[in-house]
C-alpha cells in the first residue's frame, strides 16, 4: 500500500486490506489468508455519512470503512480543522475550548490522536527512506529549555534534531533538568520537601539527546560519513561516538555566537524560535506552559508533522513542504488528508 495515499479512491470505492482487529490470525506471520464479505452498511449519527461494513473471514468480527480512517469514534468531527489550527498557532487548550465552544477535555483528546498519528505516520516515513538508502543531507541538533509546573524547580529540555537546509524535523523529545542553583525562601523550602519525598530529579539531557542521535545513526544515508553540527556542549560528542562510530563528521560552533543567518547553527535557532513561536506551551514566563512535559511530547509531534508535511517550507516556496524537499515524501499533505487515514502496523 502506498504510504501516502492508501486508498486512492476514497472511501466510497474502499477495499480493505486487512483485518484491523487487534491480534486477528491473519496479521500475524504465516498465518491464513485475509478474506471479507459485505455485511450491508450504516449511517453515522454525527454527519449522516452511510459507511460500508464488512466482515473478516478468519476472525469472524465486522469493521467497516471507519475503522481506518482517523477520524473512527470521534462524535464531532468537524473540530478537527479548528483545533488543529490552534495547536500549531500559539493558542491555549483553554482559549481553544472557548473559541471552538468545546470542553477542555476534549480538547485534550483531540491533541492526543493528533499526535499519535503524527508520531505513527512520521516513524513510517522515516522507516521507508532507511529502506531505500537513507537521508542525505547536512544534521543540527540543539536543546531548548523550558519547564514544567515551575520554571526553577522542574526545568525540561527539549533536544531538536534537523537536516539544517531543508528544515526537516527528524525527531525531538523531552528530559527533566535538576532545579535551578541559587534557590532560596520558599522556593528552597519546596525543593526540600520534594526531595524528602524521594523526588529528586536529575537530568534526562544526555539519554533524550542519545535518542535523537539513534533516529539518525537508523535514517541517515550509509554513503559517506554524516555531517552533524551542534553546539560545544562536551556530552554530544561522546554520544554521536556511542550511537555511531567512525561514521560522523561532527562541527562545533560557540552558544555564543550572534544568532544571526551567518551563525552555523542558525537552521536549529531558527527551528527552535519557530517552536516557541507556534507552541503555546513553550511562550516563555507564561501560564501556558506544560504541566506535565509528557504532554510537551505529545504536541511536539504535532508540530513535527506540520513543519515536515504540512506548512510550505518558506513563503516563497509555499507549494513545497521540507519533507518533500529531502525527499521522504512525494506530495504536499494539507490538514484534512493528512489526518484522513489512520495508520496502521503490517498494512
Amino acid at each position: 500500500m502506498d504510504l501516502e495515499n492508501p486508498f486512492p479512491n476514497g472511501w466510497r470505492e474502499f477495499t480493505p486490506p486487512r483485518c484491523p482487529v487487534p491480534h486477528c490470525p491473519s496479521t500475524a506471520p504465516g498465518g491464513p489468508r485475509f478474506s471479507f464479505c459485505s455485511q450491508g452498511s450504516y449511517r453515522r449519527k454525527c454527519d449522516g455519512r452511510t459507511v460500508p461494513r464488512f466482515g473478516c473471514g478468519v476472525c469472524k468480527r465486522s469493521f467497516s470503512v471507519q475503522t481506518f480512517r482517523f477520524n473512527y469514534r470521534l462524535h464531532r468531527p468537524e473540530l478537527m480543522a479548528p483545533l488543529f489550527d490552534a495547536f500549531v498557532s500559539k493558542t491555549t487548550q483553554r482559549q481553544a475550548a472557548r473559541t471552538i465552544l468545546c470542553r477542555r477535555d476534549t480538547v485534550r483528546r483531540y491533541l492526543l490522536r493528533f499526535a499519535e498519528h503524527s508520531r505513527d505516520f512520521h516513524s513510517a516515513v522515516l522507516d521507508r527512506a532507511a529502506e531505500r538508502g537513507g537521508i542525505k543531507g547536512h544534521f543540527q541538533l540543539d536543546e531548548l529549555e523550558t519547564f514544567e509546573q515551575n520554571r526553577r524547580l522542574k526545568p525540561v529540555t527539549m533536544p531538536v534534531l534537523i537536516e539544517s537546509e531543508m528544515r526537516f524535523a527528524l525527531h525531538g523529545e523531552t528530559a527533566p533538568l535538576p532545579p535551578r542553583g541559587g534557590l532560596h525562601g520558599r522556593t528552597l523550602e519546596k525543593k526540600l520537601e520534594l526531595e524528602g519525598k524521594g523526588l529528586v530529579r536529575t537530568s534526562g539531557s544526555r539519554e533524550a539527546v542519545k535518542q535523537c542521535f539513534a533516529v539518525l545513526a537508523r535514517v541517515a544515508s550509509k554513503e559517506g560519513k554524516v555531517d552533524v553540527t551542534t553546539d560545544m556542549k562536551s556530552s554530544y560528542a561522546t554520544v554521536l561516538e556511542e550511537t555511531m562510530p567512525g561514521r560522523y563528521v561532527h562541527t562545533t560552533c560557540s552558544s555564543r555566537v550572534e544568532r544571526s543567518t551567518s551563525n552555523p547553527l542558525f537552521a536549529i535557532n531558527h527551528t527552535l524560535a519557530m517552536l516557541r513561536d507556534g507552541l503555546s506551551r513553550l511562550v516563555r514566563r507564561s501560564w501556558g506552559a506544560s504541566k506535565d512535559r509528557a504532554w510537551l511530547a505529545h504536541h511536539l509531534w504535532i508540530w513535527i508533522a506540520y513543519r515536515n508535511y504540512i506548512r510550505g517550507f518558506t513563503n516563497r516556496k509555499s507549494r513545497e513542504t521540507s519533507g518533500q524537499l529531502v525527499g521522504v515524501v512525494a506530495r504536499r499533505f494539507t490538514k484534512s488528508n493528512f489526518f484522513e487515514w489512520r495508520v496502521l502496523p503490517n498494512l
